[in-house]
């Protein structure tokens, strides 16, 4: 174990400092779908959520509670102007891990397991709906203790799986004075 950390320094240390003990995020952002659903092309599609999060004191990881909604749009008959649109709320227990905490620059790694509750909105050309297992891996930065910028996927159930890009406005969590 040492010689990896001796390999990666960077990675064993990370840098924290004391941060407020809780922070929360609103954030939006845009979706494409994930893998195919029934030979339809994939569209652009919108997800919105929030998130509260408790940070460990002097530590770089924090743990919280997620609501996220996302979709996965699927287009079955090219120019016909009507896209089905996946929609998949969920509910999650996050963990993350702060690479530098406290800094104006964040890198973050993390990740969500919850509950899906998958549907369908307007056209409804073929659909799976129903409750499943949501898990949410994601990867972002921090900037300026105050905005998100994440990548994350959606992953849920066939036809609505998806990668969120989003950006997100965070108040709390600011380093202590």
């Amino acid at each position: 174990m040492s010689v990896l950390l001796a390999a990666v320094p960077h990675l064993a240390l990370a840098q924290s400092q004391r941060v407020q003990k809780f922070e929360g995020e609103l954030r939006a952002g845009f979706t494409g779908p994930l893998g195919g659903f029934r030979s339809a092309n994939s569209l652009m599609g919108a997800t919105l959520g929030w998130e509260l999060r408790y940070n460990f004191t002097e530590s770089p990881w924090d743990c919280g509670l997620m609501v996220d909604v996302s979709s996965a749009r699927w287009e079955f008959e090219p120019q016909s102007g009507t896209a089905q649109i996946n929609r998949t709320p969920a509910m999650a227990l996050t963990g993350g891990y702060n690479f530098r905490q406290g800094k104006k620059v964040n890198p973050f790694v993390g990740a969500g397991i919850g509950v899906a509750f998958c549907d369908v909105l307007d056209f409804e050309y073929d659909a799976w709906p129903g409750t499943s297992l949501y898990f949410a891996p994601r990867v972002g930065v921090e900037l300026f203790h105050h905005l998100r910028l994440t990548s994350q996927l959606n992953i849920s159930k066939k036809g609505y799986h998806n990668l969120a890009v989003t950006l997100g406005l965070v108040i709390g969590g600011r380093p202590k004075k």
